[in-house]
């Protein structure tokens, strides 16, 4: 008997079971009155390798509802300027037992509406089919594949950054990196950079993805504004991490990209992304650790940190040879140079490789590529007005207490931050204050050290592309 009521709602999503293949979604567009079916598959049999004996079905469910939530982003249009968007998930699972009680279901919707402006209704029938084909395949792995840490593996320069500062911290822990995705570009990206670090780190990394395929998806036009994306990489990676007996997932973002303070005062709060915000690991830890009836927990060590700190270790080694592997930018292009260099970004990027003094080896489109089209120097301009608002509000004065007031004015959800996660960083909030204090205070340092030099490309092609433009001025009067 249907449960689910979607008269309220703009999208439902009707999934059949999720499979290694041939699996589907019913998509329905409310507002058109049009209905069509997209093929969705999972391939998780690299879980095949893991510590955990048995496969819970629990985590099967676990991997389902990434999937599922996965799928709905990509699918359903929520403009962040408009009016409410309303999504209905239907999705067969295990454990419906679990899944439809009201604690599950508030936290759920709580995070996905955090995260993504929307309002997500889920109803989770009984699932019937047997599973997937790793849930009944007996262990192929031994003891031998314990790891020390599980960590998030994107194929970007923070996550490569975390990673060799944890592997020359920690010299003899070992690392699982988890990766995922539906671009076969970012899991190849995934590949190389794990297979260009493992000759100077023998024994110590392992690789492990699972990719999430779709089919029949050509004629829908995909949502470009993915807001649930860290949450799946998150629900995925703690699957991983249970599989391996690990009760922690670590994800490496610097402070300043995981808090991702708005640039201005009339910015939407979602116009940022939420992906690894403090509270998002902190509501998806407490998500997941409802499903699985324990604690578990989702750790970013470098919270504190800015990128170019996050890079030092890199620059020590003098390994410039791996940031060009990586990629950051907000929306790459299909053709070579791929990354466009003037979105926040890859200005981010590049700022932190040059206050960290690595030879920045990566192609942009600014300078290296044709001239874009339009004013490429948006982006660069409302960091920079940010930077100099912060400057602003730390010079107030050198206690630390009132520096703290003046930021919190500005952005008051630095003190929902300390509130809400200084228990979960062993902190004091007073001390967690400090460390906030440190991390802006040193970040808008690093930019007032490099400020020329990053801007420098950027304008230029400006100045280019006036001159152009005046020159064809000339041409049409002429």
């Amino acid at each position: 008997m249907k449960r689910y009521d979607t008269r309220n709602s703009d999208y439902t999503l009707l999934f059949g079971p999720v499979m290694n293949s041939n699996g589907n979604v019913r998509f329905i567009n409310h507002s058109i009155g049009k209905e069509s079916a997209i093929g969705i598959a999972v391939d998780d049999s690299e879980f095949g390798c893991r510590v955990q004996q048995e496969f819970p079905s629990i985590i099967a469910d676990l991997i389902d509802l990434a999937v599922a939530i996965h799928a709905t982003d990509r699918l359903t249009f929520q403009n962040l300027r408009q009016e409410q968007t309303h999504i209905c998930v239907v999705l067969p699972v295990r454990h419906p037992e679990l899944l439809n009680t009201t604690a599950f279901q508030d936290k759920l919707s709580s995070l996905l509406e955090w995260a993504t402006g929307s309002r997500w209704l889920f109803d989770f029938p009984k699932r019937l089919d047997s599973g997937r084909i790793v849930e009944q395949q007996p262990l192929l792995s031994s003891a031998d594949h314990y790891v020390d840490e599980v960590t998030l593996w994107s194929g970007g320069l923070d996550a490569l950054a975390g990673l060799y500062t944890r592997l020359k911290k920690g010299h003899e822990a070992s690392f699982m990196l988890f990766g995922t995705g539906s671009n076969e570009n970012t899991l190849a990206r995934q590949e190389h950079v794990f297979q260009k670090l493992q000759p100077s780190f023998p024994n110590r990394l392992n690789l492990c993805r699972v990719p999430i395929r779709f089919s029949g998806s050509i004629l829908h036009q995909k949502n470009k504004i993915s807001r649930a994306r860290g949450i799946v990489f998150i629900l995925l990676g703690a699957a991983c991490a249970y599989l391996m007996g690990q009760r922690v997932l670590h994800l490496y973002e610097n402070g300043i990209g995981a808090i991702n303070l708005p640039y201005r005062k009339s910015a939407v709060g979602l116009d940022h992304s939420r992906s690894v915000h403090p509270l998002t690991l902190l509501k998806v830890s407490d998500i997941i650790s409802e499903l699985l009836g324990e604690k578990f927990k989702v750790q970013n060590p470098f919270l504190f940190w800015t990128k170019a700190e996050m890079c030092k270790t890199l620059a020590e080694d003098g390994r410039s040879d791996l940031s060009p592997l990586t990629m950051s930018c907000d929306s790459p292009h299909r053709q070579q140079p791929i990354q466009c260099g003037y979105c926040s970004s890859c200005i981010l990027r590049k700022q932190a490789l040059t206050t960290s003094t690595i030879e920045d080896k990566t192609r942009y489109i600014v300078p290296h590529g044709r001239k874009p089209a339009g004013d490429t120097s948006l982006y660069l301009q409302h960091i920079l007005a940010q930077v100099s608002t912060l400057k602003d509000l730390l010079n107030v004065s050198e206690a630390a207490n009132l520096q703290w007031a003046s930021l919190t004015q500005r952005f008051q959800e630095l003190d929902d931050i300390v509130d809400r996660t200084a228990m979960t960083e062993n902190l004091i909030p007073a001390d967690m204050q400090k460390y906030l204090i440190r991390l802006y205070q040193t970040y808008v340092a690093e930019w007032e050290a490099v400020k020329s030099r990053i801007s420098v490309d950027i304008l230029n092609q400006i100045s280019d592309q006036q001159s152009s433009d005046n020159c064809l001025v000339a041409v049409q009067q002429g």
